[in-house]
């Protein structure tokens, strides 16, 4: 009996000193739940209600992922089309993410009310390269995006939101929806991933 306590007390010390003891570089230890990540993209569509048009359409694709070259930038083509309806910092915006777990989505994991903020500003505050190369916004002076046809051929897009830097590893999907009082202007699907991010 003292011999079988014996061997277990020592594989439990065995698996501590492993784990507390890990030598190298610590942006080369993957992280188990929750860290800094990349985010990339693999399907794009609308989720207009009753199938009405809404004003701003996506209508994006992006390139595969190559997990081996995962510091190379996503790749967007396609455009995202504005019709009679200025963006700018009125108005509200809604983003809420669905994570998948168990072969299905768990709805509403993460919820964010922009209740003062128009999609100009959001999208400049929360995905800023999407807001550069896209909409080809500033970073200085006042936020508008100007109704018309916004296209992409081959533009790279890193999806970093420096607001968020660490999270839980998985896939998501991401809808967003924004407007202006009872009006609704878009509402837009983006299904992604998120991978531990490796230096």
């Amino acid at each position: 009996m003292k011999n079988r306590n014996a061997g277990s007390s020592l594989a439990f010390q065995l698996v501590l000193l492993a784990l507390v003891c890990q030598e190298g570089n610590p942006g080369k230890v993957i992280h188990s739940v929750i860290g800094p990540y990349i985010a990339y993209s693999e399907r794009f569509y609308m989720c207009e209600p009753n199938s009405s048009l809404l004003p701003w359409t996506l209508n994006l694709r992006g390139s595969h992922f190559n997990p081996y070259k995962p510091k190379k930038l996503q790749l967007l083509t396609g455009n995202v089309t504005g019709v009679n309806v200025l963006l700018d910092k009125h108005g509200w915006t809604k983003i809420i993410l669905d994570i998948r777990s168990n072969n299905q989505w768990k709805e509403n994991a993460f919820v964010f009310n922009f209740n003062k903020k128009g999609a100009c500003q959001v999208c400049k505050e929360q995905g800023p390269n999407f807001y550069k190369q896209i909409f080809k916004g500033e970073d200085k002076g006042a936020c508008i995006i100007q109704p018309g046809v916004y296209e992409a051929n081959n533009t790279p897009v890193d999806w970093i939101n420096p607001k968020v830097p660490l999270m839980p590893y998985g896939s998501y999907r991401f809808r967003l929806t924004f407007g202006n009082a009872e009006n609704l202007y878009a509402c837009w699907v983006i299904h992604a991933k998120t991978i531990p991010k490796t230096d």
